[in-house]
């Protein structure tokens, strides 16, 4: 049996704050990246909750989008589903994620429907680090060994 359906599920993590507080704005980003991407959405809803969290969801001809954002967090979570096996998911996490500019990114792709052995439908994911996170991870770790050095 064929794939159904794909699931893509993103966290970004350490988002510009300005980027993660307005919920129009961030209505506006989403429909903006769906439709770069001939995916005109059927209706998008959004509410912010009263802590500042704002959900957001877009139904789409086969699927749907659904973004979390938790400013105080200056995290997004991110999950884009479409009814099609060789749906490209990818693209749609890459035009939000310049729109977020987190320093971390943690994807999962999923297969929905897949009727293979349970070990062949392993979710596959993937990390993302943006250069200036990577330099000061470098940097703190260095600075860690010649400290160590200089004490025996």
């Amino acid at each position: 049996m064929n794939i159904q359906a794909r699931l893509l599920t993103v966290d970004f993590y350490n988002c510009k704050a300005e980027q993660c507080c307005d919920e129009a704005a961030v209505r506006a980003k989403v429909s903006t990246a769906l439709r770069e991407l001939d995916l005109v959405p059927l209706q998008i809803i959004s509410e912010v909750q009263e802590n500042g969290h704002i959900s957001l969801m877009a139904l789409l001809p086969n699927g749907h989008l659904a973004v979390h954002i938790h400013p105080e967090l200056h995290h997004v979570s991110l999950d884009i589903y479409l009814c099609a096996e060789n749906a490209a998911l990818d693209p749609i996490a890459r035009i939000l994620r310049k729109a977020f500019q987190p320093e971390k990114t943690k994807t999962t792709h999923l297969r929905r429907g897949d009727f293979r052995s349970p070990a062949e439908i392993r979710p596959k994911t993937t990390t993302h680090v943006a250069p200036i996170r990577k330099i000061k991870s470098t940097g703190a770790k260095v600075i860690r060994i010649l400290a160590r050095r200089n004490r025996g």
